[in-house]
Order: C-alpha cells, then sequence, then structure tokens
C-alpha cells in the first residue's frame, strides 16, 4: 500500500503542476535522495524529489477506534525536495511553493478529490511537521545528501489489510519450501 499511495500522490502532485504551471514533464519524482554508494539518486534537473524517511505504526484507527490485529495503520514521513539547477534556483522555490499550494488545498486525498486512488487506500490526510533546525540538519545528515530547500509532511493513514499480501505459490529458493 505504501508504493500505491506515493504513486497516488506523486501522480496527483504532477497533475497540479500541469495546470498550475503549464508544464508537460512530470516534475515530482519519486526516489531516495542518494543512492546506497552515496551518489546523488535523481540526475534529471529540475525536479522535485519525493522520499519516504520513516513509517511510525498508528494504534488509533480512523474514527478515534483502536486498530483491528487485522489492520496495520502507518503514518508515513515525505520529505519533498526541490532539486533544482544553479540558475534555477527561484523556479525550484515556485515548486516548493506548489508543494505547499497543493497540500493547502487537498489535505485530505480520497476517493472523491482523487478518483485514480486504489481501491485499498481509504483516504490519505497530510500536515506538515514542525522541524527546527537542528532536527532538520539530523534529517538531512542521517539521509547523507546535502540541504535543499525541502518541506517534511506526515501522511496518514496508510492501512495494510491482513491478508493483503498473499502468496500464490510456495517460497523456494532457501532451500526449505514453506
Amino acid at each position: 500500500m505504501i508504493h500505491s499511495a506515493f504513486s497516488t500522490v506523486s501522480n496527483s502532485v504532477n497533475d497540479y503542476f500541469r495546470n498550475r504551471f503549464s508544464t508537460t514533464e512530470d516534475r515530482v519524482v519519486v526516489s531516495s535522495l542518494v543512492n546506497p554508494d552515496g551518489t546523488v539518486a535523481v540526475t534529471e534537473p529540475d525536479r522535485v524529489i519525493m522520499t519516504l524517511v520513516n513509517i511510525e505504526h498508528e494504534t488509533i484507527g480512523p474514527k478515534g477506534h483502536i486498530s483491528s490485529k487485522d489492520l496495520l495503520n502507518l503514518n508515513v514521513y515525505v520529505l519533498f525536495s526541490a532539486s533544482f539547477s544553479e540558475g534555477s534556483y527561484l523556479e525550484g522555490l515556485r515548486y516548493l511553493s506548489g508543494i505547499l499550494s497543493f497540500f493547502q488545498a487537498n489535505r485530505v486525498l480520497s476517493h472523491s478529490n482523487t478518483p485514480d486512488m486504489e481501491p485499498g487506500i481509504d483516504r490519505l490526510s497530510f500536515e506538515i511537521v514542525k522541524q527546527d533546525l537542528q532536527n532538520m540538519s539530523h534529517l538531512w545528515g542521517a539521509i547523507g545528501a546535502k540541504h535543499l530547500p525541502s518541506v517534511l509532511y506526515k501522511m496518514r493513514m496508510v492501512t495494510i489489510k491482513d491478508g493483503a499480501f498473499s502468496f500464490d505459490r510456495p517460497i523456494s529458493g532457501l532451500g526449505v519450501n514453506l
């Protein structure tokens, strides 16, 4: 479900950017900021990089009920970073402002305002995570990237239902068939 949530959000924001900025290309890409070897992951210029930075278990489900053992509710922390070339710094800030505008107008994505949302996702809500300079510095240090203009959002509730992952055939290759 996490991949579906990220795909839904990036597609929705790219649609918004096409309308707002009259661009024909996708500016939002889902990616880590750096590769495992420390190199920059996104080499295409002038992109907003959408990165998963943390996952936390949410024990209180929708409508204030305690989560069922059949559901796994997650809060996913999403970092949007404006990675624009030297001469396009202001353009990067414009797109970062576009991210803020999008989520100000669309604090909740649901099937009514996002028709292509996967049926397994009920709704996604967004709130900005308040970061002081020290915490921001720790975050960028943990990521291992140079600081970029960015905003961190908490995306609630990605729900994984029991049985969402089933195997059609036995797992093999480990010396044991399960």
